[in-house]
């Protein structure tokens, strides 16, 4: 029989038998060593059969616990690869983990044919990063078209608006101070003052990119910022949290549109405490350890009426606002200033508990 030969030939040869070891710890240490997660999964059961190191490090779950888990988001990798005339398809999963509840991986799989089993090989490579650069480029690009947009129709608006103040000024010099007809001009003036501040935010959101940059201390431009809208706070009693750390590396930036993007955030906060409560600024450094890239983090936190998780999908979107005297444009003006600074921000809110925005500089190393 062919086994029971080959039994033979290597109980003969035991220097073939430690070859084979040795072939085989070779290419098991290229499976664990590949620099992107590979499982082999089993259809149907959807359960992981093997795996590497970095699979373990990619989804944050040990590889003991990630070994025989079920993985049912394979079940449409599954189907694909049945579907397909070719043996590799590539396609994004959506992965929930303990590290990261939407981590989003480019996968490459196939079949293999194992022991009488059709199983699943994939390739896993984190695109987290990658999908969320994407789409803030885009959301860049709209931004820019719609801000060169604005800024036409805001110029358009600007002479006749000019005529329409000119004359309700000629008018509130000709009628009576307590008449009826004074209240209404009154009332059309503050009008006009509304739309010519819109005018302003406008043209200011259409504004070309940064101007200057220079290595400068995040922490200075967070306390100079809020110095100067502490005192708008009103009439509100709302203490201040501030947990900076120390020693953070500069960042190449534009000082006064950083300070302006803080600003926004700080007054934002205030506005969402309806008469007590706290503001919380954080900064920190973050570190991405596979890739090597640094950032600077910095938290602003407010125990304020929170965003509903309807408009917390619109925050972003120039003239969407639910204030009474807001323009709509101080969040996307936020946002087109840090992507033009390569960072990003985000936000997490609940109704009732608060909200907290996250701004991400990049630290530019030195080469």
């Amino acid at each position: 029989m062919p086994t029971r030969t080959l039994q033979t030939s290597f109980s003969s040869h035991p220097d073939a038998i430690a070859q084979l070891q040795k072939q085989l710890a070779w290419y098991r240490a290229f499976f664990e060593n590949a620099a992107d997660a590979v499982f082999i999964v089993q259809p149907e059961t959807w359960s992981v059969l093997d795996t590497n190191e970095y699979a373990s490090f990619l989804t944050g779950i040990p590889r003991m616990e990630l070994l025989g888990a079920s993985l049912p988001q394979f079940r449409r990798i599954f189907k694909l690869l049945t579907k397909s005339s070719s043996p590799t398809i590539l396609s994004e999963l959506s992965l929930s983990t303990p590290n990261n509840e939407n981590l989003m991986v480019e996968v490459s799989a196939r079949f293999v044919n194992y022991d009488g089993q059709r199983l699943i090989q994939a390739i896993a490579r984190d695109v987290s990063e990658q999908r969320a650069l994407t789409d803030r480029m885009v959301q860049a690009d709209k931004m820019v078209l719609l801000g060169q947009l604005s800024a036409g129709v805001a110029h358009e608006i600007r002479n006749p608006l000019a005529a329409i103040n000119l004359n309700l000024q000629v008018l509130q010099r000709k009628a009576a101070p307590d008449s009826i007809e004074a209240i209404y001009l009154d009332t059309a003036m503050q009008g006009v003052e509304r739309i010519s501040k819109i005018i302003d935010a406008t043209l200011n959101f259409a504004r070309p990119g940064i101007t200057s940059t220079q290595s400068e201390n995040i922490n200075l431009i967070i306390r100079n910022s809020l110095d100067l809208v502490s005192s708008t706070f009103g009439r509100k009693t709302i203490g201040i949290n501030l947990s900076l750390a120390e020693n953070l590396p500069t960042i190449s930036l534009d000082y006064k549109q950083i300070q302006q993007v803080f600003i926004n955030l700080f007054t934002n906060a205030a506005d969402a405490i309806r008469a007590k409560g706290e503001i919380s600024i954080q900064s920190y450094r973050e570190l991405i350890t596979r890739r090597g890239d640094q950032f600077v983090v910095v938290a602003i936190s407010d125990t304020g009426i929170g965003i509903s998780e309807e408009d917390l999908t619109k925050i972003f979107d120039p003239f969407f606002t639910r204030k009474a005297e807001g323009t709509g444009l101080g969040l996307p003006i936020t946002q087109r200033i840090i992507y033009q600074h390569g960072g990003s921000i985000d936000v997490e809110s609940s109704v009732g508990n608060g909200t907290t925005f996250y701004v991400k500089l990049p630290v530019v190393q030195n080469t």
